[in-house]
């Protein structure tokens, strides 16, 4: 038989209930707007009936409900927008990256404009023209070799512009990897403290929400795969790689190793101490892993060592392949050539070069030639003792036309526009894949807040539900004082 109080437990409980789910509300109410905070609701069951089903209890109508409880406490989510953003988040970084590198490609190279190398090229051509039409002229010879002077420059200038942007790559790359590892070190910390809320049978939501946006800002660098355990702490992977695995944090090592003519920023994957080999003590590099743009599949680090390593590479290749065979097939005619005072050599022509190219392929260890410093030596007639013969500056001239096989058979022009040409249609590529990932990240981004954000009036209509829930509860106690009242003060009474 149930107690004569069972009204105000019955009463107490539904207060109590209806007073949680109003804090919640209440919660909500008060981070409307909080970046990344996802609405709460709390999940209201009945409690056990009474009584409880037995062979020894007499048979009666039904089970008597014994009140209300809040069985949880829980996040409004949607995992799968919640893996969409993420990805989309990646692609955004990789697409921003990429889209920023080559617009200041674009800049370096300076096309279309007056100071670009396609003008520089152009001045060149047209001074050894003006050098085969006046071949007796030094002012006109003192023009051709001031502007293989600037032709050089000019390359040497976007090359260590290129150099300077790569520097800026790298830089970049340091920054995000130690914004990578600090993440990872607070996401094994939150994972640590959500298992043990978890394991007091907490339900730590605003903990999991800080945690969540780690994870966003970590898939905005890193192609992350997250998966969630039951303890409620997670796994993330990058490349088949753990970063983070409940408690444990793995982290990044960016080196700076020789490159080419210079050095550039390596990624190590390193695990923690204590894991993957490591036996407890310093981290073990042999158990390190390269991480490279190939392993990485969307965001900025992956757009980063793609800029570095492809784009700005890239340009300065086809750049320093654009001069040195420019500079080859110059130097080929120009030894064939005389100057104003040269004499006939045993192996035809002054055997002059106009750059000299050093070794390797390093454009900043060329020069022109001091030896053309005195205008006289510059080679343009094809034989010795002609000073009005300028056959070489001819044919030196047309090489602007001439196809090289040192540049594919194409000729310079045709080369460099090709370059800019392809640097402007990955540019535009760029600019429509980052505009495209945008509108799709805004458009999840939206549908994401329809689900787990806060809608005030929602939240004011729940309050008032709630309240009047808690009102009427309470209006119960009411009652069953007053039942109570007549059963102890009037009972027994009559007879008296």
């Amino acid at each position: 038989m149930r107690s004569t109080f069972f009204g105000l437990e019955l009463a107490r409980l539904g207060m109590w209930a209806q007073q949680r789910a109003l804090d919640v509300t209440g919660h909500n109410i008060a981070n409307a707007n909080t970046p990344g905070y996802s609405r709460q609701v709390a999940r209201l069951t009945p409690t056990p009936p009474y009584p409880p089903p037995s062979r020894t209890l007499p048979v009666e109508a039904g089970q008597v409900g014994t009140g209300v409880q809040v069985e949880a406490i829980v996040r409004v989510r949607d995992l799968f927008l919640d893996r969409q953003v993420r990805d989309l988040q990646g692609q955004l970084g990789r697409w921003s990256v990429r889209s920023r590198t080559l617009a200041e490609l674009e800049t370096i190279v300076g096309e279309p404009s007056d100071a670009g190398l396609a003008r520089a090229l152009g001045d060149f051509w047209e001074a050894l023209a003006v050098v085969a039409n006046r071949p007796d002229s030094l002012p006109a010879r003192t023009a051709a070799v001031q502007q293989a002077h600037t032709l050089l420059e000019r390359f040497q200038t976007a090359d260590r512009q290129l150099a300077d942007l790569q520097a800026n790559l790298d830089a970049s790359l340091v920054a995000r990897t130690d914004r990578v590892n600090q993440i990872l070190a607070q996401l094994a910390d939150l994972n640590q403290r959500i298992r043990v809320a978890t394991g007091a049978g907490q339900q730590p939501n605003d903990l999991l929400d800080a945690r969540d946006r780690l994870v966003e800002e970590l898939a905005g660098l890193l192609p992350v795969a997250v998966t969630e355990r039951a303890d409620g702490s997670v796994r993330v992977d990058v490349a088949g790689l753990v970063l983070v695995d409940g408690p444990v944090a793995h982290r990044l090592v960016a080196e700076e190793e020789p490159a080419g003519n210079g050095t550039a920023v390596r990624l190590y994957w390193e695990p923690a101490p204590g894991s993957g080999g490591s036996g407890g003590g310093a981290p073990d590099p042999t158990t390190r892993q390269p991480l490279d743009a190939t392993l990485l599949e969307g965001g900025e680090i992956d757009g980063l060592l793609e800029a570095r390593d492809g784009l700005v590479a890239g340009l300065r290749e086809d750049l320093k392949a654009l001069f040195f065979g420019l500079a080859e097939a110059v130097n080929a005619i120009h030894r064939q050539g005389y100057g104003l005072n040269d004499s006939a050599g045993a192996g035809g022509g002054a055997g002059r070069d106009v750059f000299l190219l050093g070794a390797g392929d390093d454009l900043h260890a060329v020069v022109v030639n001091p030896a053309l410093d005195d205008p006289a030596n510059f080679a343009a007639a094809a034989e010795p003792g002609a000073p009005g013969d300028g056959r070489i500056a001819l044919q030196l001239a047309q090489l602007r036309n001439q196809p090289l096989a040192q540049l594919g058979n194409a000729t310079a022009q045709d080369y460099l526009e090709s370059v800019v040409a392809e640097l402007g249609i990955a540019g535009r590529q760029a600019q429509e894949g980052q505009r495209t990932t945008e509108l799709l990240l805004d458009q999840v981004t939206v549908q994401r807040e329809s689900v787990r954000g806060v809608s005030l009036d929602e939240e004011m209509t729940q309050l008032i539900r709630y309240q009047h829930a808690y009102a009427a509860a309470a209006r119960l106690v009411t009652a069953v004082d007053a039942m109570l009242g007549i059963l102890i003060e009037r009972t027994g009474v009559v007879g008296r």
